[in-house]
């Protein structure tokens, strides 16, 4: 049987993005945030725009670009054991 969370990991959302980038820039995290979905033509609501939100966030700065990196190796690693759920199941 599949799942739509292969070994207990769920794909990333926005919501995990926003609180990622609030973690990691702190006090400035609000503000950087906003700038980042300003930047992807984004208002943060759903979860449509993750990818163009995470392009953006590739471009940014070094922090942004690891938090970036981070959220890209869990949608990556979601999207992968999805696919290897399916076949085994």
């Amino acid at each position: 049987m599949f799942s739509e969370t292969p070994y207990g990991l769920t794909r990333p959302t926005m919501d995990d993005a926003r609180a990622a980038v609030h973690r990691v820039h702190a006090g400035d995290g609000p503000r950087i945030w906003a700038d980042l979905l300003r930047a992807a033509g984004l208002d943060g609501t759903g979860d449509h725009g993750l990818d163009r939100l995470l392009a953006v966030m590739h471009q940014a700065d070094p922090v942004s670009r690891l938090c970036a990196l981070a959220l890209t190796i869990r949608v990556t690693s979601h999207s992968q054991l999805s696919l290897l759920a399916k076949e085994l199941s």
